[in-house]
């Protein structure tokens, strides 16, 4: 999610009376009181908790924040988180770029620059390979002119009802915050680790990720599929967001395991519709896809590769268990 203005002209400009630094200890509750302010976000968008659970565990591998500022005081920021993306079988170092915001009275072009300039300058420092971002509209035109990044794909936004238990096929739901640490990581570790271009989740990642503060997220485990599902309402509908599918590595996932996860994800988080949003290569897509004048976001990836010369990544698997849309 990002909050800067646009358009952008792409020639640099240096940042006037704003200074930008890499946060060593973020201030959680005066960060979600600035992104509040900046977002306009209803109550409850932005809190200390889940913004301490985002950046420092959500991931499995930390987050650096650079913070701008006027003097003395914090007017903005960007955060990236750490993470793996898997490409021809190897992990690469990579970070998604998030909550990048100037409050409204330090929008100016000379900040905006300085404030990407920076997260670019804070990536090649770190030696990573990549960086990602699912914008909203405002943020695409800027992370593209001003970053160079490139649109790599447009996510899927199905819809469906939710359907009965399939025959044959067994799928064991179970609620994350009831698991014990160490049962969770043996249910999901046969899920991780697959050859698919995206992101790279082991047992500790995606046990990390299933902590975030209210989700309520649901594990439902079958012999070729891992579905995580959560909770959620959008304009008044509230149905089982499926967050991930997950296939077990090697395996031919049917459209049978699909609705059998999917059903299952309804059941336990007592939702009759649900929602996909994501790309996936390796499973059936479930559902039906929704219409483009009714999509709530352009759910659009943007990535760009900082090794110099090398070919487009053509990326397989990427859900919004993978980002923080989930």
């Amino acid at each position: 999610m990002s909050c800067v203005p646009s358009p952008v002209p792409p020639a640099p400009l240096p940042a006037e009376g704003v200074a930008v630094r890499r946060e060593a200890a973020v201030d959680y509750h005066a960060t979600a009181r600035l992104a509040a302010e900046a977002f306009a976000a209803a109550a409850g968008r932005f809190t200390p908790e889940g913004l301490r659970w985002l950046y420092e565990d959500g991931y499995g591998q930390g987050a650096t924040v650079l913070a701008a500022y006027a003097g003395a005081r914090k007017v903005g920021q960007a955060a990236l988180l750490h993470q793996t993306l898997t490409v021809d079988g190897r992990g690469e170092p990579a970070a998604a770029l998030v909550d990048v915001f100037l409050l409204e009275s330090h929008r100016s072009l000379p900040a905006v620059v300085g404030l990407y300039r920076a997260v670019e300058a804070a990536c090649r420092e770190r030696g990573l390979r990549f960086i990602l971002s699912v914008p909203n509209a405002m943020a695409a035109d800027v992370n593209a002119r001003v970053l160079r990044l490139r649109e790599v794909a447009r996510l899927d936004i199905r819809i469906g009802v939710a359907g009965l238990p399939v025959p044959g096929v067994r799928v064991a739901s179970h609620r994350a915050a009831d698991l014990d640490p160490g049962r969770a990581r043996e249910l999901v570790a046969p899920f991780c680790g697959g050859p698919q271009v995206g992101l790279g989740w082991t047992p500790d990642a995606l046990w990390s990720r299933l902590g975030r503060p209210g989700a309520n997220y649901g594990l439902h485990v079958g012999e070729n599929l891992l579905a995580v599902s959560a909770p959620r309402a959008a304009r008044g509908l509230p149905h089982a967001l499926i967050c991930a599918l997950l296939p077990r590595p090697g395996a031919a996932v049917s459209r049978r395991d699909v609705s059998a996860a999917v059903a299952a994800a309804c059941r336990l988080q007592r939702r009759p519709f649900f929602v996909y949003a994501g790309l996936n290569a390796a499973v059936p897509p479930p559902g039906l896809p929704l219409p483009a004048r009714l999509r709530p976001s352009p759910m659009v990836l943007q990535l760009r590769d900082l090794k110099r010369g090398a070919l487009p990544v053509p990326i397989e698997r990427f859900e919004t268990l993978d980002f923080d849309f989930a």
